[in-house]
């Protein structure tokens, strides 16, 4: 019954209900189908033959079964390829358009600067100590003065 020829209907997938014709048996459990369906590997138990048949070549070309879809009167799926197009290539920027994009990146990070505070800069110029007024009278001239250093005996005891 399956049959190079054998015109069929597809029961299950995306092209359930659709004609087609059977242009190579593959195995026992597929054959390649072309016609109102799309031209691809169908499963047998996934196509119901009918008892029309065509007389075609193996491995017959799509505008074949499409002439012999059009004898039946069955209109067969027409498929058009995509056209080539070229991936659109970047251009390098001239230096006036970077030395312009560099302008417009520093206003923009002047605006969104947190602006300095004068409290910093007067913080660099005294400490906290003199600030609160705890250090007495401190001449800068002066030269520190070394401390001992002094030091604590350890002794381990056992």
């Amino acid at each position: 019954m399956i049959e190079i020829g054998r015109v069929v209907v597809k029961t299950a997938g995306r092209d359930a209900g659709k004609k087609g014709i059977i242009v190579e048996i593959l195995d026992d459990k597929y054959v390649l189908i072309d016609g109102e369906t799309r031209r691809r590997k169908c499963n047998i138990l996934h196509i119901e033959p009918l008892n029309q048949v065509v007389k075609i070549n193996k491995n017959a070309s799509h505008e074949e079964i499409t002439q012999a879809m059009e004898e039946l009167g069955i209109k067969a799926m027409q498929t058009k390829p995509k056209p080539k197009a070229e991936k659109p290539r970047k251009k390098r920027k001239t230096p006036e358009q970077l030395k312009a994009q560099k302008e417009e990146k520093r206003k923009l990070r002047d605006l969104f600067k947190p602006k300095k505070k004068e409290e910093k800069t007067e913080a660099k110029e005294g400490t906290l100590e003199e600030k609160a007024g705890l250090v007495e009278g401190k001449d800068e001239n002066k030269p520190k003065e070394a401390k001992p250093k002094e030091r604590k005996a350890t002794q381990k005891k056992k």
